[in-house]
């Protein structure tokens, strides 16, 4: 029962975004806002550093400001913009948080480290939203040739259906709720009650396979990036649920929903760069 509440957190965020990328960007970002306050309020608390409201507020703020940067820009080059430029400022404020605080101060080093892994988390955390404004989908090279060569048919007409959001809400494909689906089922795997050895494997398994088999029966994604997705996915979870399992359970409520939400917020980048990467 220790470890419900951060499979619940997991399953929760991942569920809202797939819902809520196929109502839109606005839902998307309330969505991802509300994923960067779970993992603000609990992990200073996790890490156990100190002066954890000054730094919960940093954390949070930064992964705001991205995410609204994300949701408002209008080139596509500035998607990710204001995710960098939130993660060097966040990082800033917590060095400047800890300079406030004097010399002499327990655990100064922990609670930079600590809160500046919190920036990172939640800064990613915007990914989903440009990974929904990106313009998804393969140009046809001319000969044939090249990654457009890896897509499959699927077995389903997907200009009809929205089911799982893969035509996303503006006609264009959508990958975001396929992956939110992904880090779900991998979610539910890392939940096996079996030995570490056994139970990795299994989560990298798991989301690569439900990937890519979404993606055989929807049709118009790439095996490649549905590949890649799922590896990604599944090796994400796997290395939080070897550090939780290392680490053990957090005494707190509030540090296990963090636990819980941190890899599905980080996921958000994971997503936004492999559209970069593998989609023309």
């Amino acid at each position: 029962m220790k470890y419900l509440p951060v499979a619940l957190a997991a399953l929760v965020g991942a569920a809202s975004i797939a819902i809520a990328s196929w109502i839109g960007v606005a839902a998307l970002l309330v969505v991802v806002c509300a994923l960067c306050g779970v993992v603000a309020l609990g992990w200073p608390q996790l890490m156990g550093v100190t002066a954890r409201k000054s730094l919960s507020t940093v954390i949070m703020a930064a992964g705001v400001v991205a995410a609204v940067g994300a949701a408002i820009v209008t080139q596509v080059e500035s998607l990710f913009f204001w995710s960098s430029v939130s993660l060097a400022f966040g990082v800033m404020v917590v060095f400047m948080v800890q300079v406030v605080r004097g010399s002499g101060r327990p655990h100064r080093l922990e609670s930079t480290r600590g809160a500046c892994t919190g920036v990172v988390i939640t800064t990613t955390a915007a990914g989903w939203i440009a990974g929904l404004r990106y313009p998804a989908g393969m140009m046809e090279a001319g000969d044939g040739a090249g990654l457009s060569a890896l897509r499959v048919r699927g077995f389903v007409p997907y200009e009809d259906w929205e089911f799982l959001a893969v035509t996303g809400p503006g006609g264009e494909l959508s990958v975001v709720a396929l992956s939110a689906f992904v880090m779900c089922v991998g979610t539910l795997a890392a939940c096996v009650p079996a030995r570490d050895a056994l139970v990795l494997p299994l989560i990298v398994l798991v989301s690569t396979a439900s990937s890519v088999g979404v993606s055989l029966v929807w049709g118009e994604l790439t095996l490649l990036f549905a590949g890649v997705l799922g590896v990604a996915g599944g090796v994400l979870l796997a290395s939080f649920r070897r550090f939780l399992f290392l680490q053990g359970a957090p005494e707190k409520i509030l540090s296990r929903l963090a636990v819980g939400a941190a890899p599905i917020a980080a996921m958000g980048a994971l997503v936004y760069f492999t559209e970069r990467l593998l989609f023309a």
